[in-house]
């Protein structure tokens, strides 16, 4: 862990004020080094070594995007932090797709770029030692992703990646693929994994109490309502989980959104303000871009928490788990049967609409359903 006295910075922006304005407010528990150009800044970076960069999108000499590129093409390239005055979504996609860290849109609040700071410092070891190799192969992690297919291990591999940043996760994916185990991998091995990971989903709660157990409520908001903290609250200094968000109601995507953008939250019939250190992903079966486009979901949310893009594969084009998932299911129930090969052959040729779900379902049917230590093509049942 990195004390904030430690950390190394490299402020690359054309703006003589913002870097005078910067060094004089960081100066107590950081050393800044600044560079007015982006030709500067890479001979700056050459030779201090930082620990993060805060890279402007606009220099008078190249586009901040280029320069994110010639910085991440380094070997050990230090985690990159853009700076932007505009909210141009494509900009943001582009750049954290590019490999940056995070953005900051100015004017910014102090308290938050030092807390994006010092998470990218904390993700940098653990993103280093992804890319060696290292993480995506630790089972205590991406155990709970079983498989050897191709898909799926283009699937880990972008969890690997993404966890080492702090952007919002949109996990799109049809019902019973995994969805959740996805967004609980992404939080273990990122550097909030200490912290808690808070999972919801949006469409088993009643339109009424939606407010109240995502942002919590006092005493008296409504009938029987007591003072409580929501998910939001509870996820503080880690991850929530919003999974089927396509489900929010209209006025709830209206007060996640406000959320989202200032980071802060008031409670259902409260006054008070209350800040957060959270990352979110969210998770759905629908096409939200058609629910936009159907009116059904708001557009700046939608772009809110799609910056990152996670697609998890049906079970149908994940060739060979079917028979990995069917052994680790039995090992967890009945380790001591046998599949005959007929069996095995009826598993193949299903579909698998419910995908894992339905899966684990049918296993458990046939280990009821079989009388011997055999399990037989009549025990599988589809309904």
């Amino acid at each position: 862990m990195y004390g904030a006295a430690m950390i190394r910075i490299l402020f690359i922006d054309d703006d003589p004020q913002a870097q005078k304005t910067l060094c004089m407010v960081l100066q107590e528990h950081y050393s800044v080094v600044s560079a007015l150009t982006a030709a500067e800044g890479m001979e700056v970076l050459a030779r201090t070594d930082p620990d993060a960069v805060l890279l402007d999108i606009n220099l008078p000499d190249q586009s901040g995007l280029d320069v994110l590129d010639e910085i991440l093409a380094l070997p050990d390239a230090p985690p990159v932090i853009m700076l932007t005055a505009y909210g141009d979504v494509e900009f943001v996609k582009r750049a954290i797709r590019g490999g940056a860290y995070d953005y900051i849109l100015k004017p910014y609040v102090l308290e938050e770029l030092e807390g994006t700071i010092r998470r990218a410092v904390e993700n940098a070891a653990l993103r280093r030692a992804y890319l060696q190799g290292m993480a995506g192969g630790d089972p205590q992690v991406m155990g709970k992703l079983i498989g050897e297919s191709r898909s799926l291990k283009e699937l880990k591999t972008l969890i690997g990646r993404f966890a080492a940043g702090d952007s919002p996760v949109l996990i799109q994916g049809e019902s019973g693929t995994g969805k959740e185990l996805v967004a609980e991998a992404i939080h273990r091995l990122s550097a909030r994994r200490e912290g808690p990971f808070e999972a919801v989903n949006c469409g088993a709660i009643p339109e009424t109490l939606v407010e109240a157990e995502l942002f919590g409520s006092e005493k008296g908001a409504y009938t029987d309502a007591v003072s409580r903290a929501g998910c939001f609250e509870r996820a503080d200094g880690g991850t929530i989980f919003l999974d089927e968000i396509g489900e929010l109601p209209p006025k709830a995507q209206a007060t996640l959104l406000r959320v989202l953008e200032f980071k802060q939250i008031s409670r259902v019939g409260g006054t008070r303000t209350i800040p957060l250190n959270i990352r979110v992903l969210a998770a759905t079966n629908r096409n939200l871009k058609k629910e936009v486009e159907a009116g059904r979901f708001r557009k700046d949310l939608y772009y809110r928490i799609n910056v990152l893009l996670l697609s998890v594969p049906p079970l149908r084009c994940r060739d060979g788990d079917v028979t990995l998932l069917c052994a680790h299911f039995l090992s967890q129930r009945q380790p001591q049967l046998r599949i005959h090969p007929q069996a095995v052959n009826k598993l193949l040729t299903h579909s698998w609409p419910g995908n894992i779900r339905e899966l684990r379902n049918v296993i458990e049917r046939a280990t009821v359903l079989c009388e011997g230590d055999e399990i037989m093509a009549r025990h599988i049942q589809f309904f």
